[in-house]
């Protein structure tokens, strides 16, 4: 990972609150005010409890398969429903092994992964770059899911949508790596 220039969590709070209208154009969500403030309260999952002035914030550029592949992937009801995250052994939530879920258990052509093989076709068509708007956010793992995945130091904590694809791309070698961009909060 290679860093490219010092960020904020307030710059993180607006590019992800202009990325969620940009998403929810018909949104009647109001996000005046503080945009920290706006996330705490609306979208609190995609902020770290430890995320604060101390906070160390950066736009990075992930630049080894590596970097990516050992991101710690959402573990929710939905990405164990559809097989996704398997817990069965050690790093079972880290993207690389996400995605070959992904590809054993042909998730893309399920009609619940729609969104994701929107962001595949786009991908694979160099459409869509995970760069500038488009980039991901991610932060220092917590203790806990270092523990279970041994091999992440990085939570994935916004880009999943984008970020899977892509993975399964690079697995399947339908495309070459390319670095990637995103926020990196640290502690």
């Amino acid at each position: 990972m290679r860093v490219v220039r010092a960020s904020s969590v307030e710059e993180y709070a607006r590019w992800y609150l202009q990325r969620n209208r940009c998403k929810h154009l018909n949104s009647t969500a109001d996000e005046s005010g503080n945009p920290v403030e706006v996330m705490r309260r609306d979208h609190p999952g995609k902020m770290r409890g430890w995320f604060s002035n101390a906070t160390q914030w950066h736009i990075v550029l992930l630049d080894t398969v590596s970097d990516l592949a050992n991101l710690v992937f959402l573990e929710s009801k939905w990405t164990k429903l559809e097989g996704l995250v398997i817990r069965d052994r050690k790093n079972y939530r880290i993207l690389g092994r996400v995605a070959e879920n992904a590809i054993a258990g042909n998730y893309l052509v399920r009609p619940s992964a729609k969104r994701h093989k929107e962001y595949y076709d786009k991908l694979a068509t160099g459409s869509l770059r995970i760069e500038g708007e488009d980039r991901i956010a991610i932060c220092s793992a917590e203790e806990s899911e270092i523990h279970s995945n041994p091999s992440a130091q990085y939570y994935l904590l916004d880009g999943v949508g984008r970020c899977l694809p892509y993975m399964i791309l690079v697995a399947q070698h339908k495309q070459e790596f390319a670095p990637i961009e995103a926020f990196c909060a640290t502690r």
